[in-house]
């Protein structure tokens, strides 16, 4: 017999016997149980460096779900992994997967920089977790290349652009099963997130005799559409007074709606944002507008009340914790002229 005292994965000390035909065939024995015990003791809840990178990405996702994530961030995160880093550097195990090689994956996406910077940000944090489970002594993705967002000057439509482009809309409407003409006029009095709009509910959102709209979901894919019983974030949940020509619009709907939703799909589900963006696009090719989004009327409606009201009306608005967001991502900024030239020509002034 060979007898061995042990800590398992809970710390807890035991013992293991094993008998064999001679005093080393017991040894041999018990050393290959003892090894197959804490190995099983492991595989429950532990990564290893054999472990694959594209197995990390499945715990280190199932653990952001637990957390309680946001629906739409695990979209992207999960698209990021499907698309991009299962694809690239799936197969590789952990104690393969060395800084040069991160490093070489990232850079091979950066004409991509939204793609990348994403890509990067999700190998962080899968290597955090798998240096908490031991697999690896350090985060080797963590000194991959950076990668830094171009920052953009935003754009905003005016006035007659949107006129014109809700034109186009209307006449898009008379051939298609679209609504676009009426969701652009939600978007222009709301400045709401097109899965916002499209997550509207008659009785739990729409207020006809006070004029006021709750924008208290969103809709998300999360293995199938479903409405997500709260905005992107907090600061989201609000409640904005409608302009008299929408209000007029949303009763005209009320009394001919059959479906609780405000903008539902021709089956009475919840439309897909996809599919309303795909005939946005469709709306506006070959016109001067082709390319805009629905996120160009947020901007327009940012930029609007900023230059009208304050930023912090905008921020309300839009639905942003901080106005430097809104500054930042969604108003167009106004050419300032310095007008000091009554000053500065004193210089020219002779003094004789």
């Amino acid at each position: 017999m060979a007898s061995v005292y042990y800590r398992d994965s809970t710390g807890k000390r035991r013992q293991m016997q094993r008998y064999g035909r001679t005093e080393a065939n017991a040894e041999a024995v018990l050393l290959t149980a003892l090894r197959e015990k804490l190995k099983e003791g492991e595989a429950d809840s532990l990564l290893s460096p054999t472990t694959t990178v594209a197995e990390l990405a499945a715990v280190w996702l199932d653990e952001r779900k637990l957390k309680g994530a946001p629906a739409g961030t695990l979209s992207t995160y999960r698209n990021s992994i499907q698309s991009q880093i299962v694809p690239g550097i799936g197969s590789l195990r952990l104690r393969e997967a060395t800084t040069p090689r991160l490093d070489r994956f990232i850079r091979d996406r950066m004409d991509r920089v939204a793609m990348a910077r994403t890509a990067r940000t999700v190998l962080v944090q899968m290597f955090a977790l798998a240096v908490r489970h031991g697999a690896v002594t350090k985060n080797y993705a963590a000194e991959v290349i950076s990668v830094s967002a171009k920052k953009k000057i935003v754009t905003a439509l005016k006035g007659p652009d949107v006129h014109a482009m809700r034109a186009l809309f209307l006449e898009y409407d008379r051939e298609h099963i679209s609504e676009l003409y009426e969701l652009a006029q939600m978007l222009t009095a709301t400045g709401a997130r097109i899965g916002e709009i499209l997550a509207l509910d008659w009785e739990r959102d729409i207020d006809l005799e006070h004029g006021v709209v709750r924008v208290s979901g969103t809709l998300v894919d999360d293995d199938g559409l479903r409405r997500q019983d709260h905005p992107k974030s907090e600061a989201g949940n609000r409640g904005l007074k409608l302009p008299p020509t929408v209000l007029h619009m949303l009763t005209a709907r009320r009394v001919e709606a059959e479906y609780p939703m405000v903008f539902p799909s021709a089956t009475g589900t919840y439309r897909w944002p996809n599919n309303t963006r795909r005939q946005w696009r469709q709306a506006l090719v070959g016109s001067a507008y082709e390319g805009k989004t629905p996120r160009d009327y947020r901007k327009a409606v940012a930029t609007l009340l900023a230059r009208e009201v304050n930023v912090k009306a905008a921020s309300d608005q839009l639905g942003h914790a901080t106005e430097g967001i809104t500054t930042e991502f969604y108003v167009e900024i106004q050419e300032q002229i310095a007008d000091f030239a009554g000053v500065i020509e004193t210089l020219f002034e002779s003094t004789e």
